[in-house]
C-alpha cells in the first residue's frame, strides 16, 4: 500500500470532514474513521471491508472478538504492527480513557473519533502503531 502524492492534504481533509460528525457504531466509529483516513491517503478500500463486517455496536464487538482483540483485528487488515515511534499518517491504537481505540497520528497528537466526537490525544496515549 503506497501513499498518494497529496496524502497529507487528503489526511487533513478527511479528518476535518469528521469534525462535526457524531459518533455512531457502524457509521462513524474509531475504526471506520481510521479506515476512511487511510483510504483517502492511499486510495484503498478498508472502509468497505469494515462496513461489510459490522453495522452496529453488537456486531462491531463481535467482529473484534472473532479476531481475539482490537489489535488482532487491525493487524488482519494492515499487517503486523511497526516498531518505533509513530509517524504522521500511521494508524495507531491508543488508550482513549474508555478502553482502546484507533486513530491517526497527525504529528504531536492523535486524531480519533470517540463518544465525544473528534478528539485529539497526546502521542503519549499511543500503545501500538501500523505504518501506512
Amino acid at each position: 500500500m503506497s501513499r498518494r502524492d497529496d496524502w497529507v492534504a487528503q489526511m487533513w481533509l478527511t479528518i476535518e470532514d469528521h469534525a462535526d460528525t457524531p459518533f455512531a457504531w457502524g457509521v462513524n466509529d474509531c475504526c471506520l474513521f481510521s479506515a476512511r483516513v487511510v483510504d483517502a491517503m492511499t486510495d484503498g478500500d478498508f472502509e468497505l471491508d469494515l462496513l461489510a463486517a459490522y453495522s452496529d455496536e453488537e456486531t462491531a464487538l463481535a467482529y473484534i472478538a472473532s479476531h481475539g482483540s482490537l489489535e488482532a483485528a487491525v493487524t488482519s487488515h494492515l499487517g503486523e504492527p511497526a516498531e518505533g515511534r509513530a509517524q504522521r499518517g500511521d494508524v495507531v491504537m491508543v488508550d482513549g480513557g474508555a478502553g482502546h481505540a484507533l486513530g491517526i497520528c497527525v504529528g504531536s497528537t492523535v486524531a480519533l473519533v470517540q463518544e465525544q466526537g473528534l478528539l485529539y490525544l497526546p502521542r503519549s496515549a499511543i500503545i501500538t502503531r501500523w505504518a501506512i
